[in-house]
């Protein structure tokens, strides 16, 4: 009887541990492979639903996802427009838009492309987020961030805008309400685009007034404030992308602070190393950065580093590095040698010994031919 209520307790136990893991959930995944299927499948799905595309989608009219949490798998497809049919009363030019508080909707593996306006739209306090997203040759701009969150996992933009290029625009149009609402511009992985204008674009001559840009921790990519502007900058903190200026718009975020140099001496050749002002480099940072063989130096290993070219004095890596710094390798030969010298006295006992076993035998020799 004691061992039955043990099992039974043990399974109501695991009963409510998968109940409450959040990991369980009842998600399902829907194929589609037209718009109306689409259409259909985003009227149907519950929090947590993946939507795969099998094909390519043409759209008659704008999608608009409120109020759900769903991710659209594109599977490598493009979603565009028709031609027709995009100039009814309340379109507001998106090919898919997450509208307003509460939406989260997750784009992967997917071209947008040819919108009348642009490719994806976060509006109003919705999120969305871009995995593998390619956007291309949409009118007005890439990607309008428009008081909602964008998050970028990985964006490859092309050339969007009709007048100049637009990549993922900045703003809180007229349609927004008032209310706390703001753009928030988040990089979670990496940004390419083919065009070096206005890959973020600030709007102007709306009701945008402030907006901020966040960092992952693990993000390769960054975006960064400058003044009046945006830069994203790469895992070297060099500039990839600079935005334009707004003097009305304040921003909030990380500033963009200049890498300082660290240059690695070796014989005649030089490794830089930037880091930002601050860091603590240690000697295997240092280490890994050089490759002898790559820079022509053979049969040298590494034998310390130093602050000073007559290597008197060992470079501090407990020191935050703060301004451009030298590094002074010290190299010693690969060479083996034979730990045993070579001197006169040697080879002279050498010769010797070889003369006395040559007189050796030939006294044998001769003995023997008198016998």
């Amino acid at each position: 009887m004691k061992n039955m209520k043990k099992i039974v307790l043990f399974f109501i136990a695991l009963l409510i541990a998968v109940i409450l893991n959040p990991n369980f959930s009842n998600a399902e995944t829907r194929q589609v492979s037209s718009e109306e299927e689409l259409r259909k499948a985003i009227t149907d799905s519950q929090n947590g639903d993946v939507i795969e595309l099998s094909k390519d989608i043409v759209l008659t009219s704008p999608i608009e996802i409120t109020g759900k949490e769903l991710t659209i798998n594109g599977n490598g497809k493009t979603v565009t427009r028709a031609a027709e049919g995009w100039n009814a009363a309340g379109d507001n030019g998106s090919l898919i838009t997450a509208g307003s508080n509460g939406t989260k909707v997750t784009l992967m593996n997917l071209t947008l492309a040819g919108a009348q306006k642009y490719g994806a739209q976060t509006y109003n306090g919705a999120y969305l987020i871009l995995d593998g997203v390619t956007v291309d040759n949409n009118g007005f701009g890439g990607i309008l961030v428009n008081a909602g969150t964008l998050e970028v996992k990985s964006v490859n933009l092309k050339r969007n805008g009709q007048q100049s290029n637009n990549g993922i625009e900045i703003a809180k149009g007229n349609s927004v309400s008032t209310g706390d609402n703001k753009p928030v511009l988040i990089m979670n992985g990496t940004i390419t685009s083919t065009e070096e204008e206005n890959v973020v674009y600030i709007a102007i001559n709306d009701k945008l007034t402030e907006f901020e840009v966040e960092n992952t921790e693990t993000t390769v990519d960054k975006i960064l404030t400058q003044g009046n502007k945006v830069v994203i900058t790469d895992e070297n903190n060099n500039i990839k992308y600079t935005s334009n200026e707004s003097e009305t718009v304040t921003i909030a975020g990380d500033n963009f602070v200049e890498n300082v140099i660290v240059t690695v001496y070796l014989m005649d050749k030089t490794v830089t190393i930037p880091v930002q002002p601050g860091t603590i480099l240690t000697k295997e940072d240092v280490e890994g950065k050089i490759d002898l063989a790559a820079l022509g130096i053979t049969d040298y290993k590494i034998d310390g580093f130093y602050a000073d070219e007559a290597f008197t004095t060992e470079f501090d890596f407990a020191t935050p590095i703060t301004t451009n710094v030298s590094i002074y390798t010290k190299l010693s030969s690969n060479a083996e040698k034979d730990p045993t010298p070579k001197t006169g006295i040697e080879n002279e006992l050498g010769i010797a010994v070889f003369a006395i076993i040559v007189a050796i035998s030939t006294i044998a020799l001769l003995k023997k031919e008198e016998r």
